[in-house]
């Protein structure tokens, strides 16, 4: 792969190998293609040069030879395999959802919890992810509050298996982690469905019973086969806290299993960007703010800290809203400050590190 400095780089070249800056921060991801916008932000940030991928340097002479048609069938050729990759992931995202929710419905009228099933129904979506990691962060957040047990289960065992991956746990390990995710709110099968669906506030009787899912679900994946103790232990244990405030038991850090760690954070994440019964969903980054704030004493901070490294890994490239209504392009992520990306608009490039009234409202 040749070396090809800046200032001489082709438009229309590829880049080889992830882009930083000084600090440390990824400006562009491998294989982004360079513009006139992407060579400003190169020297802006004084890189000097870059590696460019020696087929795509290839195809400038080519385009000068065949003229402008050619590039626009380039142009439009990577955006539409694009698409029609993200139709195939969505459409095998919500058959894994309408299947999940078959297979709860069975549980909630008395069946033993089908976990060659369960596996079966989310192995396709994890295959997608181990080839695209981003998925699993990126995946739509639930606007339908009725379908949101189901889409969170799915989501939450995606999350779960692609933070095993980033915890460098063992291979063997990463189905179990995806299981215990998916599996996480099993419980509420348990839970009187006028409590579970129930559209107002909650009473306190009410409250505790719905805490109860967790007990509920530990004991169904106990006596479940093909499942570890670790996911039984998440069921039980993924709503207790570092600090002790979490329930059902108490239990701090030290006495909790690392499913459950892991799971906690995926939940939260799901949870908090989604739309429920009781609570609309927020912006991700405001979010991944939350996460942060509580891996001092809530949340792992290690298990926190790497969910919030790997999706910052995907931020560039990303087209945002800001708070004031403005649509723009996630041009630089700092990973020290990863909520607060600089972001190109219409008007300019705008860094949410120095304009602090404004964030991120939604991913486009």
């Amino acid at each position: 792969m040749p070396i090809v400095s800046v200032k001489q780089l082709s438009l229309g070249a590829k880049l080889a190998e992830d882009v930083h800056t000084p600090l440390g921060g990824l400006l562009f991801p491998k294989g982004t293609v360079i513009e006139e916008k992407e060579r400003e932000f190169l020297l802006a940030f004084q890189i000097i040069d870059v590696s460019i991928d020696e087929e795509r340097e290839e195809k400038p002479s080519v385009k000068a030879r065949t003229g402008k048609r050619d590039e626009q069938q380039d142009s439009t050729a990577p955006s539409a395999a694009r698409n029609v990759e993200k139709t195939d992931i969505i459409r095998i995202y919500d058959k894994a959802v309408e299947k999940f929710r078959s297979l709860m419905l069975n549980v909630q009228a008395g069946a033993d919890v089908p976990v060659l099933e369960v596996r079966q129904t989310i192995t396709p979506l994890l295959e997608k992810v181990k080839e695209r990691p981003d998925i699993a962060i990126t995946m739509r957040k639930v606007t339908n509050a009725e379908q949101y047990l189901y889409e969170h289960a799915i989501a939450v065992g995606l999350i779960s298996f692609t933070l095993a991956k980033w915890l460098n746990l063992p291979e063997n390990e990463w189905m179990q982690v995806a299981l215990a995710g998916t599996l996480v709110d099993i419980g509420k099968t348990k839970i009187d469905p006028r409590i579970l669906w129930k559209p107002g506030k909650l009473t306190a009787e009410e409250f505790e019973e719905m805490k109860r899912h967790t007990i509920y679900g530990y004991q169904l994946i106990k006596q479940a086969k093909g499942v570890n103790e670790g996911v039984a232990l998440a069921a039980l244990q993924h709503h207790e806290r570092e600090d002790g405030s979490g329930y059902p038991l108490g239990l701090v850090g030290k006495k909790l299993h690392l499913y459950s760690k892991i799971v906690a954070v995926a939940d939260v994440y799901h949870a908090m960007c989604s739309n429920r019964l009781h609570q609309e969903a927020i912006s991700p980054y405001l979010v991944v703010e939350q996460l942060i704030t509580d891996s001092f004493g809530k949340l792992d901070p290690t298990i926190v800290h790497t969910f919030v490294s790997g999706i910052t890994r995907f931020s560039v490239g990303t087209v945002v809203e800001l708070s004031d209504g403005r649509i723009g392009k996630i041009v630089y992520a700092d990973r020290n400050n990863p909520t607060r990306p600089m972001v190109e608009t219409n008007d300019g490039v705008v860094n949410l590190q120095e304009a602090r009234h404004l964030f991120i409202r939604q991913v486009m």
